[in-house]
């Protein structure tokens, strides 16, 4: 059973399933929320590899307040202190860009939805945050109390799903042009200032050479050797999709748009409801590289055939639809012949993000990978499943000729 602590407010410091800090970033928000006395339970939760930057925990405040009994559910991610600076991810930096969109950023755009009387089903759907969060810890409402789950990283997505995650997605992307029209010098101070947080040093380097090699042993003849000759344009083709011009950027991407990076909400057995989270990665770039990201590390060869042009113009159709509810022209901000550019431009991401996450995207439930050496140390134990969604991806790249 999870431990439980019945205490008076000034005695929740005493929880000591909560790191220091974290216990005083709860005691606030419980005399915040006007507990008197409460019982606090504290439950860590395994993702079983959908979360490699922090440890989890729920807590769940039952009490009383002066106007009767109340409940509270707190999801909290906390930091891996033993991930240094040097590593690809700046892990500390990564935190404070997530409470960045959390505590302000969605606040924002959330008052300006209100100006333009969006209704709720419309807007952009996030998760409810605390102030509390800083570079320790990030705490949100803990949506499983209201039937969302998160989903499974092997899996193959449905079309259902994909659409109403890209649905969301195009609402992200959207906001970065409206925050514009709204509060233009927010906008050039605060948004075009988020560069990338990935570092692209010797770890990466050797982390993508050691993922690419992995690959290639799985392969065989023709799909190998057109990979291996790829192979010495990734570091700097992927560092240049990412680490682009200010001038060159169009909106805020998410940075790590993946299956594993949504929680799904079900009415009578069918997805009904997408939410985005983890925008520890969030950076001012190019929107296509989180459609790809999304669509080459959450489908298979099928799929795409069947469905990758028709969610090419969901997105565009949802991004240009979001737009023009706050008055604003999506031809004039980012056409479609420039996103269709982009996409055709920047198609070869797709083949470089599968090979770079396949390791964390397949790694098997029971050896999961220790990030505290860094991505270059990671083992690369895969469940079965890869073998057939590499072999699609590595052919889809070459019937396509950019292999």
């Amino acid at each position: 059973m999870p431990p439980t602590v019945q205490c008076d407010i000034d005695d929740i410091i005493l929880v000591k399933e909560l790191k220091p800090v974290v216990r005083q970033n709860i005691k606030q928000i419980i005399s915040n929320e006007g507990f008197i006395t409460c019982t606090v339970n504290v439950k860590d939760v395994t993702t079983n590899g959908a979360n490699y930057l922090g440890t989890l925990q729920t807590v769940t405040v039952s009490g009383k307040t002066k106007d009767g009994d109340k409940e509270l559910h707190l999801f909290l991610k906390n930091i891996i202190n033993e991930i240094g600076r040097n590593s690809v991810v700046d892990v500390s930096a990564a935190y404070l860009r997530e409470g960045f969109c959390y505590k302000e950023l969605f606040k924002i755009f959330e008052a300006i939805e209100d100006k333009y009387k969006i209704p709720q089903e419309k807007r952009l759907n996030t998760v409810k945050c605390y102030s509390e969060i800083n570079s320790e810890v990030i705490i949100l409402d803990d949506v499983s109390k209201i039937d969302y789950k998160t989903y499974d990283r092997f899996s193959v997505m449905t079309k259902k799903i994909a659409e109403l995650a890209l649905e969301q997605l195009a609402k992200l992307h959207a906001m970065s042009f409206i925050i514009r029209k709204e509060h233009p010098k927010y906008f050039e101070n605060k948004i075009k200032s988020l560069h990338t947080l990935y570092n692209f040093n010797c770890e990466f380097e050797n982390h993508l050479r050691n993922t690419c090699n992995k690959a290639m042993e799985t392969l065989e003849g023709d799909a190998k050797a057109k990979l291996r000759d790829f192979y010495p344009k990734m570091v700097e083709k992927y560092s240049n999709y990412i680490k682009i011009a200010p001038e060159e950027a169009v909106c805020i991407a998410h940075g790590d748009f993946q299956a594993n990076n949504l929680l799904l909400k079900e009415s009578n057995g069918e997805p009904s409801s997408v939410m985005i989270i983890d925008y520890q990665l969030t950076y001012y770039g190019n929107p296509v590289t989180d459609l790809l990201f999304f669509i080459f590390l959450g489908t298979d060869q099928k799929f795409r055939k069947d469905h990758m042009e028709d969610l090419k113009e969901l997105y565009y159709g949802s991004f240009e639809s979001f737009l023009s509810d706050f008055g604003i022209s999506a031809s004039a901000v980012y056409s479609k012949r420039q996103f269709q550019d982009d996409f055709k431009e920047k198609l070869d991401f797709g083949l470089m993000c599968f090979i770079q996450f396949m390791p964390l995207l397949f790694a098997r439930t029971d050896e999961l990978p220790e990030m505290q050496n860094g991505l270059a140390s990671l083992t690369l134990k895969m469940d079965e499943r890869y073998k057939d969604r590499l072999h699609g991806v590595v052919d889809d790249f070459i019937q396509w000729g950019y292999l």
